[in-house]
């Protein structure tokens, strides 16, 4: 693609000649440890300074990372270098049009679509008033005459590498969105903040933080011409700035945001056709969007009186900085989840021959959407999510399971507020909202596990344990079982904040018979009990 800036087009039929020609004469790069810490050291200095001061250090980084990608064609590089120009064309402002041209020629070039190249090219000389962007636009654009594309709205597109109407609704990807109660959704502009991605082969899971309560609507197009198939969000009066593209892996190679007339678009790009859920969770609010290849309705299959049960997520709540309620006499929650998960593991493995992953298996913290994403990119046929029970008077006993699902419950949406680090309101608004687009099916095999979970775990416990009540199966709005695409539960292993709660949670011999009743209930389960 052309190099703006560093030299001219060699030819008109050859769009690549001159920035091949502009590395060619380049000073030669450093080793690539040393580029990349120089780039990085570059990017991080940029972000602590102003818009005018930072740009400078944005265009010497993207450089460095061009100059990477067309010395070792490594796609990372050139995706970061993708990112890099996108902030050095935002920083600039009003002399945004160098780095955003050669932003749009670079990600054509990745992508092996000149004809991408032209529109975006064409979309950035008409948003510009700048004679200087003119002529540099120009130039590429006579470099890539050939692959002009002659609809009007091509240089009417809102912004580059971003569809500028959506025309197809035959769609690559069908699911349930769920949008939040128009009531609740405020006046004035809200603005997006980070955006997380959870990539793997077979699913995808990306979460859009905003300032507050917005309204979306999406859409999805099918693949066309050398474009794959795309999921697209567009955030009502939203703001946002253009994020250049940030890449994902697997079946969402990467995640493009854009200004719209009515507020910010969010390009899913896939690799494939996929299915999809979008909801939002309240508090803070966030946009997640899940894409799988498997439909958002799928469970384990059932033959006969068994179920298939090849892999089961045990998720051990909390961890990190975030160690979950703690006992009178300081045992946290964090550390006996853990545990148990680390005595239940081995054993669904040896016992019933099941692959299991962990969210986490060490002390570190995972975000709430990571857990579930962990879960769906697994494949895993059954979620257990494991917790130590906690209440505001210190009291409490019992074993409880939850289910995610609407409840009028006033103790089950305390239990779920503190689990998910929000109100009690939150948790209810969730389960209401979702609870209209839930798969029947998966809400009753949950349920069945749930019950399962419960009298295998209370005959596990019988014999040292007889004290120790069963409190059953409750519904409530957990945000780690959010866009679960298998059964799942929520345990409440015991009351780690009454007293006795907190010496039987501290003992081995306890513990262990929390992992056997696991252990029995996914038996159970997978045997059609």
């Amino acid at each position: 693609m052309l190099a703006l800036g560093c030299a001219r087009a060699a030819a008109p039929h050859d769009p690549v000649a001159a920035s091949a020609a502009a590395a060619a004469s380049a000073p030669a790069l450093s080793p690539r440890a040393e580029s990349v810490a120089r780039a990085d050291a570059l990017a991080i200095a940029a972000t602590k300074l102003d818009p005018m001061q930072a740009a400078p250090l944005f265009v010497e980084a993207a450089e460095l990372r061009e100059r990477l990608f067309r010395v070792e064609h490594r796609e990372a590089d050139a995706l970061e270098a993708l990112e890099l120009w996108g902030q050095a064309a935002e920083a600039r402002r009003g002399q945004r049009c160098a780095p955003a041209l050669r932003r749009a020629l670079l990600d054509a070039e990745v992508r092996h679509d000149p004809v991408l190249a032209y529109r975006q090219v064409a979309a950035e000389r008409t948003r510009s008033a700048d004679a200087r962007c003119r002529a540099l636009a120009d130039e590429a654009l006579a470099s890539l005459a050939a692959f002009r594309v002659p609809e009007p709205a091509v240089e009417q597109a809102a912004d580059a590498g971003l569809p500028s109407a959506i025309t197809s609704e035959a769609a690559p990807s069908g699911g349930p969105v769920v949008v939040p109660d128009k009531a609740g959704v405020k006046a004035e502009a809200a603005t997006i903040g980070e955006i997380e991605r959870y990539g793997a082969k077979d699913a995808a899971r990306v979460v859009v933080h905003v300032t507050h309560p917005a309204l979306f609507e999406v859409r999805s197009l099918a693949a066309e011409g050398s474009s794959g198939p795309r999921l697209v969000i567009d955030l009502l009066n939203v703001r946002g700035k253009s994020r250049g593209a940030l890449a994902v892996g697997g079946l969402v190679e990467r995640v493009r945001v854009g200004a719209q007339p009515s507020g910010t678009r969010v390009v899913l790009d896939l690799s494939q056709p996929a299915y999809r859920r979008v909801f939002y969770l309240p508090e803070p609010f966030r946009l997640v969007i899940d894409v799988s290849k498997q439909p958002p309705a799928g469970f384990s299959p059932q033959v006969g009186g068994a179920r298939a049960v090849r892999r089961v997520v045990l998720d051990p709540g909390h961890g990190g900085n975030d160690p979950g309620a703690t006992g009178p006499g300081g045992l946290r929650e964090k550390d006996v989840t853990l545990d148990v998960a680390h005595r239940a593991a081995p054993l669904l493995a040896r016992e019933l021959g099941v692959s299991t992953l962990l969210t986490r298996d060490t002390d570190t913290y995972v975000a709430l959407d990571e857990r579930t994403a962990r879960a769906n990119a697994f494949g895993a046929d059954l979620l257990i999510s494991i917790h130590c029970n906690a209440s505001e008077d210190g009291g409490g006993k019992g074993v409880m399971s939850f289910v995610l699902d609407g409840s009028r419950d006033t103790l089950s949406a305390r239990i779920a507020a503190r689990e998910n680090s929000a109100s009690a309101a939150a948790a209810s608004e969730l389960a209401n909202a979702l609870s209209s687009v839930l798969d029947r099916s998966v809400v009753e095999r949950s349920e069945r596990l749930a019950e399962l979970l419960q009298r295998a775990t209370l005959a596990s416990l019988a014999p040292r344990y007889p004290e120790v009540p069963d409190l059953g199966v409750r519904r409530a709005g957990f945000y780690v079982l959010a866009g679960a695409t298998m059964p799942a539960v929520l345990f409440e292993t015991s009351f780690i904040s009454s007293a006795p709660g907190e010496l039987r949670l501290a003992t081995p011999d306890y513990r262990q018979k929390l992992a056997d009743g696991i252990v029995n209930a996914v038996r159970a389960y997978r045997d059609g009990r």
